[in-house]
């Protein structure tokens, strides 16, 4: 009886790994291999401006970046015109981006690609 029990077990752990090797696998083609479209950067309806910034979270949401993008980098600006973040972001394709965004109502100010892809190439 013991011996079913380990052998199901390991069995189970095996199925796991060659679970998480195949979806590990599926994305890395994905990633590779993805469309090479730049990302829908348009904020969802209703935006007005607040008392104060919007959480960080809610502002990434409300840009509607399409699933497969990865956010890089986030730094809050100032400037003569106030605050902002600046967001850089990789496309599935491996293009990269800098957006400019405001922090009260998530919309995007400045949108800017960046002349070198995330594989270093130009």
């Amino acid at each position: 009886m013991m011996r079913y029990a380990i052998t199901g077990t390991l069995l189970l752990a095996l199925l796991l790994v060659l679970a998480t090797l195949w979806m590990a696998d599926r994305e890395w083609r994905d990633y590779e291999h993805g469309n090479d479209q730049v990302p829908q950067l348009e904020t969802l309806a209703g935006d007005t401006a607040s008392a104060g910034p919007l959480p960080l979270l809610e502002i990434i949401q409300r840009l509607r970046l399409p699933e497969d993008t990865r956010i890089l980098e986030i730094k809050q600006e100032h400037s003569g015109h106030g605050m902002h973040y600046d967001i850089e972001l990789v496309t599935a394709g491996g293009r990269i981006y800098k957006l400019s965004v405001d922090p009260y109502t998530a919309k995007i100010i400045e949108t800017e690609e960046a002349h070198e892809t995330a594989a270093g190439g130009r």
